[in-house]
């Protein structure tokens, strides 16, 4: 039997905290998307229970989302199934392009407040980079990973460590009404992230830290640079456009 994704276990609970919007959560995440996606194909990175992607479809666009957890792309569908948008979503690991890639290349892609839940950090991003066209863009929101978090709790690694340690880990100090205790986080330091995307052939064009006193989101605005090859050049992450 398949190992059920860490979301499922927490799918009944998850809408209800984050909000089961129409919307983007991330403030001022529009800044990075394009000043108009109508008729455009974008996917929606580890979309969850869909938030992001209904957000981008009623905006025009023609939306593939796809998560690991298939309990939340069960809530995902059947929201598409009383409210029309024409949304695809798929059950995959987003790093295995086989699974759920039609060959038809996106315009562009986003991963809303998901990047520390990923594990395959390297895999995602070459997902991305090999199934969005030259020029695409990827827009990202999440956990800022530069900062110990506030009284919110969005902290990017546990209290007792620091932030060069990388990696996965759950803390009952952690805001104990809120995610982290129940799933975890994968810490990363900042340069692993831009790190990553350089070496899949995207280019940093903005970045957004929307206003506190203690900075809880980090947004990221790439471009797919038309000429770069991922570094990883695996069938299944091979840019092929």
């Amino acid at each position: 039997m398949a190992r059920k994704a860490r979301y499922d276990e927490i799918a009944d609970w998850y809408p209800g905290w984050v909000g089961d919007g129409d919307g983007l959560i991330a403030d001022d995440v529009g800044d990075l998307l394009p000043p108009t996606v109508r008729g455009r194909r974008v996917l929606d990175v580890a979309c969850g229970h869909g938030r992001a992607s209904r957000a981008l479809a009623r905006m025009g666009a023609h939306v593939v989302g796809v998560d690991i957890s298939a309990e939340l792309i069960a809530l995902a569908r059947s929201r598409e199934g009383t409210d029309r948008l024409g949304i695809d979503y798929h059950t995959a690991d987003i790093a295995d392009v086989d699974r759920w890639w039609d060959g038809a290349f996106f315009d562009g892609a986003v991963c809303e407040m998901a990047m520390m839940d990923i594990d395959d950090l390297h895999g995602t991003v070459n997902a991305v980079a090999a199934t969005v066209r030259r020029g695409g863009w990827f827009a990202i929101s999440m956990v800022h990973p530069c900062f110990p978090g506030n009284e919110a709790g969005l902290s990017s690694w546990p209290p007792e460590r620091t932030y060069s340690d990388e990696g996965r880990w759950t803390s009952a100090e952690h805001n104990p009404v809120g995610v982290r205790i129940r799933v975890g986080s994968s810490h990363r330091t900042m340069s692993t992230y831009l790190n990553t995307l350089i070496e899949a052939g995207f280019a940093l064009e903005r970045v957004v830290e929307p206003p506190a006193p203690v900075p809880m989101i980090l947004l990221l605005g790439c471009r797919r640079v038309p000429g770069r090859t991922a570094v990883d050049t695996s069938p299944s992450t091979r840019i092929r456009d």
